[in-house]
């Protein structure tokens, strides 16, 4: 029973505390009315009353008693509790203000206490009150601020003027007088180390809960190394002169760091960001480290200037990771990241070496229009969703031996300009290379396409190699054109494959390729060494209209029992082509057309 009055006289006490003093009184009274009753009543019953015996034999003196208790009780509780509620006001404001005076005083070591004065306030304070103080270590970072004087011994700075008059003489000279600081850096480093011990798990008292306005301000050499914070991190706008080092930091609320500049290193090796993390145009100086961080928000970097290196090695994207229109002037690490989300690289411009090796993207990666003008380097990375490569400029060399490709893949329009590297490449969804341009080597040799194969309209400057690769579904090279040598030898053809319209310039070498489906050549120029020996054939072969200029061997092949046509020729050499049969045309396979051996070159066709 006591514990529950003293619980109930807590709570009127609290209520109390929120409203005028009468109506508080009155309350009370009404509280403890209620209070001496319910003791009455528990009285009551806890000893009977015999019906038989007068009112005199009943101790009313005990319970009148116990009723001027109760209300006296809760009346004083009331008043105490007021009371100390106003000292306690009092005492905060009190000391804000002789803290808050320090912080603007002129001289330096006045400022310094005053920040360690602001911060004891707010050690002792909690919600409200601490932010209340927080905010005031905040705001005088914001505070107009001219790095080259931070550190100055002077106080004013006095400039005299000569005013011009429009009749060439001089009047009254005039003075302007500049006022400033004294060794103002010193107090703002002191401001932020104060909030940093604040913010790091050993501390005695934590902030880590209120929120942090840093935007705009000016920001030497911070260290907020195994920081935590719980509440929302702004630092729109500011600038971080030195180096910034985020280290291990913990945001749980967002973390906004838009439009920044950051004029030396900036680490956020294992930082962790547990909601947004926004850093939308800023400006990243020198190195940048965000390895092994992780993001389970979403990584907003849009239109991101990383002048030099960017380190984002083992990196972890929960949730989408937008680099759209971002530079990086140095070389991107990405190698090992995993994207579980969206990653969108659209437009950006790789300068230096860009590094996904062994990267994971389970949703889209975008990547259309991006300039990789330095290496690109995908080798080993895992493309669980499509893979959009549309556009994009490979300038250096390209490569993405042994990546995997789980749905489709666009590489539309794309300009390989140094080599192409697809050696052991998994491709199971549909591949698309429509207009691409590859001017380097081209290797794709080893791998292994599930889904269509779109070359169509390929231009292959330099050696293209498709040796050993294995094409399950369609492959489409119709007017493809391979200026240099073409190598399909021991390639698997387990579906159609169309080279209708291809122009081979130089070598083309499909030795002991195995074609499955229906294959088309026609009106395919074959103007270098041309090798189909030992190659298969189990469905149709049209090779009607190509063009046979260089040497052509079809030795050993295996043209099995579908029709395979070589009818209508543009041009049958020289050299003619070479087949088993030639010294003996009765050898031929009935399926191989024309019957008259060999072809009859087709009149020229009409032009204009």
């Amino acid at each position: 029973m006591l514990v529950w009055v003293g619980k109930r006289n807590k709570a009127i006490g609290r209520f109390a505390g929120r409203i005028g003093l009468f109506p508080a009184v009155f309350l009370a009274l009404c509280g403890g009315l209620l209070v001496a009753f319910a003791a009455y009543r528990f009285l009551r019953w806890i000893t009977p009353i015999d019906p038989s015996k007068t009112a005199g034999d009943i101790d009313v003196t005990r319970i009148a008693l116990t009723v001027v208790a109760g209300v006296g009780g809760v009346v004083a509780l009331v008043i105490a509790y007021r009371r100390q509620r106003d000292i306690e006001q009092g005492r905060f404001v009190e000391r804000f203000g002789a803290a808050a005076a320090q912080l603007g005083a002129t001289d330096v070591a006045v400022r310094i206490a005053g920040v360690y004065a602001m911060a004891g306030v707010a050690d002792e304070s909690s919600g409200l009150r601490r932010q209340q103080c927080i905010d005031v270590l905040c705001g005088y970072l914001r505070l107009p601020y001219s790095p080259e004087l931070g550190a100055n011994h002077q106080s004013k700075l006095v400039l005299k003027h000569h005013r011009a008059t429009t009749d060439g003489t001089r009047a009254d000279d005039s003075e302007r007088h500049l006022e400033y600081r004294h060794n103002d850096r010193e107090v703002r480093v002191t401001i932020v180390r104060v909030i940093a011990d604040h913010l790091r798990p050993a501390a005695e008292y934590s902030w880590s809960t209120s929120d942090f306005d840093f935007r705009t301000a000016y920001l030497e050499d911070i260290d907020f190394t195994a920081a935590q914070f719980s509440g929302t991190a702004r630092f729109e706008g500011a600038t971080f002169s030195g180096d910034a080092r985020f280290g291990r930091v913990t945001f749980s609320g967002d973390a906004r760091f838009g439009d920044a500049t950051f004029s030396g290193g900036a680490e956020f090796g294992g930082a962790t960001f547990s909601s947004e993390a926004r850093f939308g145009g800023a400006t990243f100086s020198s190195g940048t480290w965000f390895e092994g961080a992780t993001f389970s928000g979403f990584a907003w970097f849009e239109d991101v200037t990383f002048s030099s290196g960017a380190q984002f090695g083992d990196a972890t994207f929960s949730s989408n990771a937008w680099f759209g229109d971002v530079t990086f002037s140095g070389d991107a690490w990405f190698g090992d990241a995993t994207f579980s989300g969206d990653a969108q690289f659209g437009d950006a411009t790789f300068s230096g070496d860009a590094r996904f090796g062994g990267a994971t993207f389970s949703g889209t990666a975008w990547f259309g229009g991006v300039t990789f003008s330095g290496g690109a380097l995908f080798g080993g990375a895992t493309f669980s969703s499509m893979a959009w490569f549309g556009d994009a400029n490979f300038s250096s060399d390209a490569q993405f031996g042994d990546a995997t490709f789980s749905s489709d893949a666009w590489f539309e329009g794309t300009t390989f300009s140094g080599d192409a590297q697809f050696g052991d490449a998994t491709f199971s969804g549909a591949t698309k290379f429509w207009g691409a341009t590859f001017s380097g080597i081209t290797r794709f040799g080893g791998a292994t396409f599930s889904g269509t194969a779109w070359f169509e309209g390929v231009t292959f400057s330099g050696d293209a190699q498709f040796g050993g690769a294995t094409f399950s579904s369609m492959a489409w090279f119709g007017d493809a054109n391979f200026s240099s040598n073409a190598q399909f030898g021991d390639a698997t053809f387990s579906s159609d494959a169309w080279f209708e319209g291809t122009t081979f310039s130089g070598d083309a070498q499909f030795r002991n390729a195995t074609f499955s489906g229906t294959t088309k050549f026609r009106n395919a120029t074959f103007s270098g060494t041309t090798r189909f020996e030992g190659a298969t054939f189990s469905g149709t072969a049209w090779f009607e209209g190509a063009t046979f200029s260089g040497t052509t061997r079809f030795a050993k092949v295996d043209f099995g029992a579908e029709v395979i046509s070589f009818a209508d020729p543009r041009q049958w050499g020289p050299p003619a082509p070479r087949f088993d049969w030639d010294r003996d045309p009765g050898q031929k396979p009935n399926n191989v057309e024309p019957q008259d051996w060999p072809p009859a070159v087709a009149p020229p066709r009409a032009t204009g």
